[in-house]
């Protein structure tokens, strides 16, 4: 059995809720997008709560369900946890709420236990079990998973230096060069990528913009991940495929295609999605070759990183063994660590441990799919003026809806819409749409003023929201369908 405990095992764990609160345990799930039910129970009182890749979507106990009973045990201070990666989750969702927005009402309504980060962000990094018995695979089907842009906050930091963002996009090593700084604005991007899928690529297709980089991974012909970082947070999934082909249909930057071999690419996955195990360690206090050497011992299937003030190292590792070591500034793979370990000389230098359990060949989704489901929106849609009004009592129309007679000379540019009916046909959409997950839509409507402009920035918010269970393309057709109607409505 692996002896890296730095942060509690969440696969086939038990623990107890004094050493690990339950808080602890949600922002953990949220870190490492863990798919099971947790249990937490404290003297006669049960309480289960289910995730889907890290997202909260059900739970019930002591005769309440939804938000109500994550509240009761998050004020536990004694009891005990156990988390089930292979138990059958239910069909039902009663939580819709991120688990970010579900904390802030705990906090906001006094509950005990609903605030403290440090001890979570210390202990929200949790690794894969290396013993045969947590090593069962869990089978998430990656094909169908609903991939979402990374939140900026999956566990309070107590100072800006103790580790990176949960997503992060980090260098990449370079192999053979296929295609370089092809133009996007003459690239037919469908067409490249199904070239690329044909002749079975191994490697990843990378965006360098201005403002913005982005990166599709394939593994042999098969599309198994998209990054997009625009400076602020990282996206992944169906939201990055988007904003890459959004870039290339507009023409910015240029791509290039790298090819690499089948281990490496599976290192590049494990490491921009595995788990942290050891994280924020200062390379003074650290003998890095020693580390290196417990990893190979450990037969880890992951990346040790090196962040130095100026430079960032990797050293990809499979089954404890070098795959090589590249820098940002020297991406080409070396067979010697040294690259990267040299850059522990200097004291601010931070080291982390990325590692998964099981060496699997990473799941693919569709690209005909993703092709199909992701439509080409510009950045910044264009939105055709409000037509001057045609007639004089256009103008006593829109005075209804004026906060004074003072508004009303403004205002008078705005169409004479029947907002009771278009709000209306709008919550149908969304029914219709949706489903029982319509909810959250329904709320940002009631929530808008009835004013052009303020309902088309609530639909553009439509169509960049994330509902569990629901594929972002979706949301992107029903913003769309909606705008149409509003266009007829001006």
């Amino acid at each position: 059995m692996s002896s890296i405990e730095q942060a509690p095992r969440l696969v086939d764990y038990k623990g107890s809720l004094d050493q690990t609160p339950l808080l602890s345990l949600l922002q953990s799930m949220q870190a490492q997008r863990a798919t099971g039910t947790l249990q937490v129970r404290s003297g006669g009182e049960a309480f289960s709560l289910f995730f889907l890749f890290g997202h909260l979507f059900h739970a019930y106990g002591n005769g309440s369900q939804g938000e109500e009973a994550v509240f009761e045990p998050l004020a536990w201070r004694q009891g005990d946890y156990t988390f089930d990666p292979k138990s059958k989750l239910p069909t039902e969702e009663t939580i819709t709420a991120p688990t970010a927005d579900i904390l802030a009402e705990a906090k906001r309504r006094g509950v005990p236990g609903a605030d403290n980060g440090p001890v979570a962000a210390i202990r929200s990094p949790a690794p894969q079990a290396t013993s045969p018995a947590a090593a069962a695979p869990v089978a998430p089907q990656v094909s169908e998973r609903p991939v979402v842009s990374q939140p900026p906050q999956v566990a309070a930091q107590p100072t800006a230096e103790e580790g990176p963002p949960p997503t992060e996009l980090y260098p990449l090593p370079v192999g053979k060069l296929v295609y370089e700084s092809l133009k996007t604005a003459f690239v037919d991007f469908p067409k490249l990528l199904r070239s690329l899928s044909t002749d079975r690529l191994t490697g990843y297709l990378r965006l360098t913009g201005q403002a913005s980089r982005g990166m599709i991974l394939f593994y042999q012909g098969s599309l198994i991940e998209s990054f997009y970082d625009g400076g602020a947070v990282v996206s992944t999934g169906r939201t990055a495929f988007s904003l890459f082909k959004n870039d290339v249909d507009r023409g910015e930057g240029s791509m290039d295609v790298i090819e690499l071999t089948a281990e490496v690419v599976t290192a590049i996955y494990q490491l921009l999605t595995a788990p942290t195990i050891l994280q924020g360690l200062l390379a003074r206090f650290v003998d890095v070759r020693a580390l290196l050497q417990y990893l190979q011992e450990e037969k880890i299937h992951g990346s040790l990183l090196v962040r130095a003030p100026e430079e960032m190292g990797i050293v990809l590792l499979r089954d404890g063994q070098l795959l090589g070591a590249f820098t940002r500034g020297q991406p080409q793979l070396m067979q010697d660590p040294e690259i990267v370990t040299r850059l522990c000389a200097d004291p601010k230098t931070r080291i982390e441990v990325k590692a998964v359990a099981d060496l699997e060949e990473p799941a693919s989704v569709s690209l005909e799919e993703m092709l199909a489901m992701t439509p080409s929106v510009p950045a910044t849609v264009y939105r055709p003026a409000p037509p001057q009004p045609s007639s004089a009592p256009a103008a006593p129309r829109a005075q209804q809806h004026a906060p004074a007679p003072a508004a009303a000379a403004p205002v008078s540019a705005e169409p004479d819409i029947d907002w009771p009916s278009l709000m209306s046909q709008l919550n149908q959409m969304a029914d219709s749409a949706l489903q029982s997950r319509s909810k959250k839509v329904k709320e940002m409507l009631s929530s808008t003023e009835h004013n052009v402009d303020a309902l088309d920035r609530t639909i553009d918010r439509i169509s960049q929201t994330s509902i569990m269970f629901v594929d972002p393309a979706r949301l992107t057709n029903l913003a769309n369908e909606m705008r149409q109607l509003l266009e007829e409505q001006r």
